[in-house]
């Protein structure tokens, strides 16, 4: 990490927010001291991951970054054990020793981000660690929300039982309706033949599910400019292409369609430039087991169905309930404006 020394921070009397750094190089804790103390965050070094847990459940810190490469616990198993008792803390790993797997691992597990000393700047920490904090503000946000739509219907439903039976065939019906259209698309893009002809075979034993495929970028991009499809399953070294800048495409033009990508030759940045570009899933190639591959398809396909019979009620409950719509809809604006905030 390229830091510029000899720095020293004002003293503040009132305590800022805590960034928690779990690094056995003291020189990492004195460097995000220099790097973070002027805008008024306290940073807290410590070595190893037993300590990073302590200090976090002593003094709730505002992000934490640690190294991977740690004495006793590693940095992956701190991850894990942070994220199951502080779901929401934005987490960066920052490490000297990187690997694809590492990466891959890391990201699999809730890291926000994956930094490299020696080859990203000191800018490029600062820069991950506020978006990092503003993303999970966001989520939280969006969270409280979801929260208080969920009560706000519940209080409506108990005060207005006629409306709750009507409004409940309603949802019978539509979800009666929606059941006939609960198949997923399916686009299959690798310029190895063989591949997609053992996705293709994989994908017809499960109902429900149409497949398009593709050999090349091109070819998949022409006829993603005029189809839709729910889930595009990608090599990430096409003949032609990039999975990744596929992706990028994609999101564009169709931003619901979920991506996973498929690779034999993974790299730190190849890992992390997809999860930024919002790729939901990672296949190593060659497959090991072809039931993780279903698995990722069938994911996508469960939460897809969710999302959609979640919008049929929700439609049907706006049509019904028109008066009662006004604080709905302020929340939903709310959670719109979170959304389009750039992640």
């Amino acid at each position: 990490m390229r830091l510029r020394p000899g720095y020293n921070a004002p003293v503040s009397s009132k305590p800022g927010p805590i960034l928690l750094v779990v690094d056995a190089d003291r020189r990492m804790h004195q460097a995000c001291e220099s790097l973070f103390s002027a805008a008024g965050i306290v940073v807290r070094g410590v070595s190893t991951g037993e300590e990073a847990l302590e200090e976090m459940r002593r003094n709730p810190p505002v992000a934490l970054v640690t190294e991977l490469w740690l004495p006793g616990m590693d940095g992956l198993t701190l991850l894990r054990q942070v994220r199951r008792e502080r779901p929401a803390l934005p987490l960066l790993v920052c490490t000297g020793a990187p690997s694809a797997a590492a990466a891959s691992q890391a990201i699999r597990l809730g890291a926000d981000d994956f930094v490299i000393k020696k080859r990203d700047t000191a800018t490029h920490l600062r820069a991950a660690v506020r978006k990092a904090v503003a993303r999970r503000a966001r989520l939280a946000e969006t969270e409280r929300l979801l929260g208080e739509l969920a009560e706000l219907n519940d209080r409506f439903l108990e005060a207005m039982v006629e409306l709750q039976r009507q409004n409940m065939e309603l949802r019978t019906r539509s979800d009666a309706l929606q059941s006939m259209r609960d198949g997923l698309r399916v686009m299959i893009v690798d310029d190895d033949p063989s591949i997609v002809a053992v996705l293709e075979a994989l994908l017809h034993s499960q109902p429900d599910i149409q497949i398009v495929t593709a050999n090349s970028g091109q070819e998949a991009r022409a006829i993603l400019a005029r189809e839709a499809f729910d889930l595009l399953l990608t090599d990430l070294q096409l003949g032609d292409d990039n999975g990744v800048e596929l992706a990028t495409w994609l999101h564009k033009h169709h931003p619901s369609t979920a991506v996973v990508l498929m690779t034999g030759y993974a790299t730190v940045d190849s890992v992390v430039a997809a999860i930024q570009h919002g790729v939901v899933g990672y296949l190593q190639k060659p497959f090991r087991d072809l039931d993780e591959v279903l698995g990722k398809v069938l994911e996508v396909k469960d939460k897809l169905q969710i999302e959609r019979k979640e919008a049929a009620y929700h439609r049907a409950f706006q049509a019904r309930n028109a008066d009662f719509m006004a604080r709905y809809r302020l929340i939903k604006t709310k959670l719109s404006t979170l959304q389009r905030v750039p992640t």
